[in-house]
């Protein structure tokens, strides 16, 4: 069959069989008769008929990609029917199908195309890559691959649903996940078709979980519970990342129940949440009420709300999951509406989001309050969250995160003598008191308090000063000791290598070796013994030169603070000058600071850097309260978000979407590129995070269709 369809194929690019001639009409004098000549045949049709010969095929396929010519599609998805499914061929198939630009044709060297671009024909390609995913062979890993790459085609040209959608609901197995996957989300690039494409996604986000590995003691059986469950959450995430990309909002009751369902996939539920808009805010609202019908049932079905062991025996205990969740996610909403429903949790008592091996995490739903009014900067919490901080009786955690979001809060000076009191007190607890120096630091613009500030500085500074003359007092002994470390370093290398060299030496005699082999571990044992000997010896002087870089390190929290009130007393309320601060280098600021930190010449390039940051921080918070007043200074936050620095970038993200009015027009795109200057940068990944969250925002605040 492929070899008489490579021959038809063949002939048809030639061009037609040569038409009849008229008869001449006898007796009438005319020119002689013109005979038509055909097309030149293209320049694939000879690698076309060499697709029949086996020692030609691989020359034969490469040739006809490079040539780029579509009418080769039907012969090679032929090819690729006979031959066992080969993904290259259907590679080279699928590119061929591909729409070029002139600009694009040019670039791969297609002339035929340069001028006019080449349109696709998908519609060739369709039969072949929809047989691929229907027909795919999970014990047949060219089949597998093949369906991967037709999937992956499919959802490049919005066409196959269907078919994509036929495997995306089959079992899921090792072999086939990875094409489920790739259909999975292919179905998410079907805009046009929303409705339709959400509906194949959505049964494999509710579809049922095997039994969570966790339940099972014994390690073998947990083992092979584990692949099962790892291989649900996989197709499980492929499909609500999917979702994410089509922003349908009936997909919202769905998506909040499977927070409880899959904590494991928070992160890109969270995205998916706030890309499907305004529906799923009201489902989240609901869920942290307690009015949400649905999230009901499942603690009543599946006790999301209490944790009763790993593998069972334990008593259940009361986990907060089903409030910290929603309590997250609402604050990527941007709605101080919510703030009323977020200070009735802080009613409740703190309890973990979860356990692991009968121990409480280290987070509660307080945690996500706090982070959430912090996000919103709502003035109508700022006095309800000062009361938890100031309040004494108040556990140290609850004081510490209260602490955190209220800068962001507040709108005057109540909470000023009172965190003033906190950050000078050395008697109260440290991170207590490095928090209320944050705040205060974030909160005021009078002068006095740099003074204060550069007070609880020199405090750690003396003492530095002090370890460090203790220190240096020591060094002599610590240099000698560590002369004579290196010195039995040196004869424990040479013993090491005078045995090599005799036990690779054949002139050497078994007492010669014997020799040697105890010299070395005569040596080993005195290494052994000055490795001990020199750590005692240089230890005085370490942990006197160690205390006093803490000292240090310490004394520059509560100095870097102080650009923070440098900022705010310079720019007052002068919105281009704090979005200046973001185009400021660390030695400007150095400057700008020097006249209230005395030594910051001399500080360390990081250490300088870090004052930028404090001083950007607070310009980026000034900006914040100052709402859709300072919007013209939107551009500068967004061309800004690139930034490596994590504070900075971090509070660019927290003012931008109290700055910025909606629709903005601007704001996901350039979002886009912040996201894209952050990949593969794994210490930004939960910046990285929130940049995605705030663009899926963007995406559709304001009435903005996606």
């Amino acid at each position: 069959m492929v070899r008489s369809l490579i021959a038809v194929l063949a002939v048809a690019s030639c061009g037609a069989p040569h038409p009849t001639p008229p008869p001449r009409n006898a007796g009438t004098a005319h020119a002689p008769a013109v005979r038509p000549q055909p097309p030149a045949p293209s320049a694939a049709s000879r690698w076309i008929a060499k697709l029949g010969e086996p020692s030609e095929i691989d020359r034969a396929i490469t040739e006809i990609e490079q040539l780029g010519d579509p009418g080769a599609i039907e012969v090679l998805g032929e090819l690729w029917l006979a031959q066992g499914r080969s993904p290259r061929t259907l590679q080279v198939l699928i590119s061929l199908a591909r729409p070029l630009t002139p600009a694009e044709a040019t670039d791969r060297f297609f002339p035929d195309y340069a001028a006019t671009g080449r349109p696709a024909s998908w519609a060739q390609a369709l039969p072949f890559l929809r047989r691929a995913l229907l027909e795919v062979d999970e014990a047949n890993p060219h089949s597998v691959d093949s369906a991967v790459k037709a999937a992956e085609a499919l959802g490049e040209a919005r066409l196959g649903l269907d078919a994509l959608a036929a495997l995306a609901a089959r079992p899921v197995t090792k072999q086939l996940i990875a094409a489920q996957v790739g259909a999975l989300r292919a179905l998410g690039a079907f805009t046009g078709d929303r409705d339709a494409a959400a509906a194949a996604l959505l049964p494999v986000v509710t579809r049922d979980l095997p039994p969570h590995p966790r339940t099972e003691k014994d390690h073998a059986k947990a083992r092979l519970l584990e692949e099962k469950y790892m291989l649900a959450l996989g197709t499980a995430g492929a499909a609500i990342n999917a979702l994410a990309e089509l922003r349908v909002a009936a997909a919202a009751t769905e998506l909040v129940r499977a927070l409880y369902r899959m904590p494991e996939l928070f992160t890109q539920i969270r995205r998916a949440l706030v890309a499907t808009g305004p529906a799923a805010a009201a489902e989240l609202r609901a869920a942290l009420r307690g009015e949400s019908a649905s999230v009901t049932r499942l603690i009543a079905d599946q006790h999301v709300d209490r944790d009763c062991g790993d593998a069972g025996g334990e008593p259940c205990r009361h986990v907060s999951a089903v409030e910290f969740y929603p309590a997250v996610v609402l604050g990527d909403f941007h709605d101080p509406a919510v703030v009323p429903d977020l200070l009735a949790v802080l009613q409740h008592p703190a309890a973990p989001v979860y356990f692991v091996d009968g121990q409480p995490g280290p987070t509660t739903q307080y945690h996500a309050v706090f982070d959430t009014l912090r996000k919103l900067g709502a003035p109508a919490a700022a006095e309800p969250v000062r009361a938890r901080w100031a309040r004494r009786g108040e556990p140290l955690e609850t004081r510490i995160l209260a602490l955190g979001a209220y800068p962001f809060l507040a709108r005057d000076d109540a909470g000023l003598p009172e965190l003033r009191k906190l950050a000078a007190d050395t008697a109260t607890d440290e991170t207590l008191r490095a928090e209320a120096a944050t705040a205060l630091a974030r909160l005021s613009h009078d002068i006095k308090d740099i003074a204060l500030l550069t007070t609880l500085a020199t405090t750690y500074l003396d003492r530095a000063a002090r370890a460090a003359k203790q220190a240096e007092a020591k060094r002599g002994a610590a240099d000698a000791a560590d002369r004579a470390f290196e010195a039995a370093k040196l004869a424990h290398d040479k013993a090491k290598v005078a045995l090599l060299v005799i036990a690779h030496d054949e002139s050497k005699t078994a007492q010669e070796i014997a020799a040697a082999t105890a010299a070395a571990k005569r040596a080993e044992d005195a290494f052994r013994i000055a490795k001990t000997k020199h750590r005692d010896q240089v230890a005085p002087f370490t942990q006197l030169d160690n205390e006093a870089k803490a000292y240090v390190t310490y004394a520059r929290q509560f100095q870097t603070h102080v650009g923070r009130i440098e900022i705010a007393q310079r720019c007052k309320t002068d919105t281009a000058c704090f979005a200046a601060a973001l185009k400021l280098g660390p030695a400007e600021a150095a400057a700008n600071n020097a006249p209230y930190i005395a030594d910051v010449a001399r500080w360390t390039r990081d250490e300088q850097r870090a004052l930028l940051a404090a001083g950007i921080d607070r310009a980026m918070l000034e900006l914040g309260k100052q709402g859709a007043t300072a919007s013209a200074v939107t551009d500068a936050l967004l061309d800004a978000a690139v930034s490596d620095d994590r504070a900075v970038r971090q509070s660019i993200l927290l003012a931008l979407p109290k700055i910025a009015q909606v629709p903005c027009g601007s704001c996901a795109a350039k979002l886009d590129l912040a996201i894209r200057a952050g990949e593969g940068k794994t210490t930004l990944a939960d910046l990285d995070l929130e940049t995605q969250v705030l663009r899926n925002y963007f995406a559709w605040a304001g009435g903005r269709t996606p």
